[in-house]
């Protein structure tokens, strides 16, 4: 099998981790786990439980939309067997972690929900805006810097991390800070460095003009 006669099939696999991941996770949320011990039976509020299920599927609902809807360009297998088992690992850590933390919601949950929900749109209507753009033949050939695009050059990356930092602050304990500091840093020392080499190569001139005049990663900032 290969990605040119099969192009889904990667997607298709690093998506069907990631499902299996948040079943994974909505059944231990929902005390499928409890018989075989105390260790597997949730001690969260409803409360956190429900933001911890709703974030988990918010975020496979989104990550099959821009798989399948907003993102065209070539996803082959070394990205899909990467990216599934990472994304995987970060739903099943994150609600493991939060859904044995006992004790009141708080103020952080509550803002890291209202982090996520920002963090989501960035990335999402981001990569939305950038679409429609594109399909303008008046477009081919031209980069986009406009939109969201314009505020940060990856803007999109910025969102997931705003998101997953909100998804560990309603995960409600600071071993959760591990996740989104480990992507963040993924970003930033490996995925932004390529893709700026893969955006100049192909742009020249536009990317550097672009990168002279817009952040690299937080808005306004860095």
């Amino acid at each position: 099998m290969t990605t040119a006669r099969h192009p889904r099939a990667p997607k298709l696999t690093a998506l069907a981790l990631h499902a299996v991941a948040v079943a994974f996770g909505l059944a231990f949320l929902a005390g499928a786990f409890e018989p075989w011990g105390s260790a597997f039976a949730p001690d969260a509020t409803p409360v956190r439980l429900w933001l911890l299920g709703g974030a988990s599927v918010v975020y496979l609902v989104r990550f099959t939309i821009t798989q399948f809807v907003l993102l065209k360009r070539p996803f082959p297998w070394e990205e899909a067997l990467f990216v599934g088992p990472w994304v995987a690992m970060l739903q099943v850590g994150l609600v493991m972690l939060g859904g044995n933390v006992a004790g009141p919601l708080g103020w952080v949950a509550v803002a890291g929900a209202v982090l996520y929900a920002v963090g989501s749109y960035l990335n999402t209507a981001s990569e939305a805006m950038r679409l429609v753009w594109k399909r303008d033949p008046a477009h081919q050939g031209r980069i986009y810097d406009k939109g969201l695009f314009g505020y940060s050059m990856h803007i999109n990356f910025f969102g997931d991390s705003l998101l997953f930092t909100g998804f560990a602050m309603i995960a409600g304990t600071w071993w959760a800070a591990i996740f989104p500091a480990v992507m963040t840093a993924m970003f930033v020392g490996y995925h932004i460095p390529r893709l700026d080499q893969h955006l100049a190569d192909h742009y020249g001139e536009q990317f550097r003009d672009y990168s002279a005049r817009v952040k690299k990663f937080v808005p306004f900032v860095y």
